[in-house]
């Protein structure tokens, strides 16, 4: 058996490796890294240690890499593991391999031949019509003996399969070199075209998560993305309007910001210092604070609260509240809206609550099901409230409930766990009041550090 610096049991554990050290080949922006020279191990370990302070040395990185042949495989310890997961847009280590686990469970159907060479059960056939909807306890019973006896390597050896076909054969993808930033960021995105169908090149189109899109060229393979707001954003690449990749950019604060833009004014936003928001007693943003900062207060103008940090809160096990305040009557707001955004690894939790009348704007999206007032009835998410209210997004389980002023107004069941909390976001319309914020763990108690 193969051994992890002389210990065993973690086999797994290389492919895991493998996976991480193309990733981050990919976002240094030289994939063949056995074209790498001294001078690229050298440059990479400074990146590395300025984006995460970690200090990993050319001579590790070679062992890392293959670059230094050793009798038995290298395998880093786990700060080395956790700034090389870091580096392409993970938490950590433990974190980056939860997310190829849950992946490889997604897209890995392993063939009914390939089950009987290993001497597993065929998957069991159920009479159903053909009309109805497959149970969730039905849908990968496939995975159990998989998971069990050590067949851990048959998920980690279709897993390594999967990454390559995709990366080689079937579609493009779309990689973020510096994913980890702070406010603002230019983000840096290089697209890899699979040679299979580059006759369709120039089908492409990145939505960047902000708002923004971008049509790509048949050309060009390197794009930047200036981004203004702090949050964690998923740039979606399409292809002829499908998606087919996705990358995570993240941009930190160390407590609560503020910052404002304009309707129809895509090209500014415009930071609000306010200092000890929230913690100092402060509950909104006046319109003297939003004018000095550069907002027309005359015209629709928003205002976005954010706190973007890694918790400790699961984002599949967790409960929101908070005490609010919509903007009062005035120039540019009509519909007098609070949203609700809660960041994780991968997808989000999003609501939007606005009077009685503007349920054409509303948005509503719990990791992969989303819901827009222009195409689907959000009239439950309708409230006025300009005298106040509360508002609670609670999620057992991947079962995730919306209530106004403690009255439940709509429950869902989500597939695709959203995992760690990455920070928060509240939306005003105009002017809007914070009186009151709690986000904590239901399982294990965990508090925000930002609750007020």
């Amino acid at each position: 058996m193969i051994t992890e610096n002389g210990q065993p049991g973690k086999v797994e554990a290389f492919a895991f490796l493998e996976v991480c050290c193309r990733k981050v080949s990919e976002a240094y922006g030289k994939p063949d890294r056995d074209r790498w020279t001294n001078s690229d191990y050298v440059s990479l370990s400074h990146i590395l240690y300025r984006q995460t302070h970690v200090r990993i040395s050319p001579n590790t990185l070679k062992r890392i890499f293959g670059k230094i042949k050793t009798d038995v495989r290298y395998y880093p310890q786990k700060a080395t593991r956790d700034a090389l997961s870091v580096y392409i847009g993970y938490p950590d280590w433990d974190h980056f391999v939860n997310i190829q686990e849950w992946e490889a469970r997604q897209t890995l159907r392993p063939p009914t031949e390939f089950i009987r060479q290993e001497n597993l059960p065929e998957p069991p056939v159920y009479n159903r019509p053909a009309s109805s909807t497959p149970q969730k306890s039905t849908d990968r019973h496939w995975l159990r003996p998989i998971l069990a006896s050590g067949g851990i390597l048959l998920l980690i050896t279709g897993l390594l399969f999967v990454w390559q076909h995709r990366n080689g054969q079937e579609s493009a993808r779309l990689i973020c070199r510096n994913p980890l930033g702070e406010n603002p960021h230019s983000a840096v995105f290089q697209l890899k075209r699979p040679v299979s169908n580059a006759d369709q090149s120039g089908n492409y189109t990145i939505l960047f998560g902000d708002g923004k899109r971008e049509n790509l060229n048949a050309n060009d393979s390197l794009y930047t993305h200036y981004y203004e707001r702090p949050g964690r954003y998923f740039a979606i690449l399409q292809q002829n309007g499908v998606n087919v990749d996705t990358a995570t950019i993240y941009l930190r604060t160390t407590a609560w910001t503020v910052t404002a833009n304009m309707m129809h004014d895509s090209s500014r936003v415009y930071p609000i210092e306010i200092k000890d928001l929230f913690t100092g007693g402060q509950r909104s943003v006046n319109t003297q604070e939003a004018a000095r900062a550069g907002i027309d207060t005359n015209r629709t103008f928003f205002m976005e609260f954010i706190n973007s940090h890694p918790t400790p809160i699961n984002g599949d096990n967790f409960e929101l509240t908070t005490h609010v305040t919509s903007s009062p009557d005035r120039a540019g707001v009509r519909c007098s809206q609070v949203g609700i955004m809660v960041w994780g690894e991968s997808s989000q939790h999003a609501f939007e609550v606005m009077k009685s009348g503007c349920a054409h704007w509303m948005q509503l999206q719990n990791s992969e099901i989303q819901k827009n007032g222009q195409r689907d009835d959000l009239t439950f998410l309708a409230a006025d409230l300009r005298a106040g209210g509360m508002l609670t997004l609670k999620v057992i389980d991947r079962h995730a409930a919306i209530f106004i002023n403690n009255r439940r107004v709509y429950e869902t069941t989500y597939t695709k766990p959203l995992k760690t909390i990455y920070g928060v976001k509240i939306r005003f319309s105009g002017i809007g009041t914070v009186h009151s914020f709690t986000l904590k763990d239901l399982k294990t108690g965990a508090l925000f550090d930002g609750n007020f």
